[in-house]
């Protein structure tokens, strides 16, 4: 027995919706120390493209960071020591990958401003 045209169109979006719900919880970010997989390039901090392009990686390494940090019952002085050994982690990684010093990466946030 075939279902009725008026009802073809909602089932439709109801299992588009069931999909995407489910791709998005299947990308959710984890609750490591680990930055998301980007592409190697060398930033010109004279640019102010890569100045803002570094600014939104600082800004995620601080959002993963606080992530890690609060995925853990530990008690305020390791969360601390724990945060701060994420955040020196990610931005060796992200020195790397641009081509930068993790110092110069360090004193980036004052040069942007």
């Amino acid at each position: 027995m075939k279902a009725p045209a008026w009802l073809e169109l909602p089932v439709f979006a109801a299992l588009l919706l069931a999909v995407t719900i489910l791709v998005m919880w299947a990308q959710q970010p984890g609750s490591g120390c680990a930055l998301r997989p980007e592409p190697s390039r060398h930033l010109v901090l004279s640019r102010q493209v890569d100045r803002e392009h570094l600014e939104a990686d600082l800004a995620t390494v601080d959002r993963v960071a606080r992530r890690y940090v609060g995925a853990s019952s530990a008690d305020a002085a390791e969360q601390q020591t724990r945060f701060l050994q994420c955040e020196a982690t990610l931005i060796e990684r992200l020195a790397a990958m641009h081509g930068l010093s993790p110092e110069h990466i360090h004193r980036a946030p004052a040069d942007i401003q």
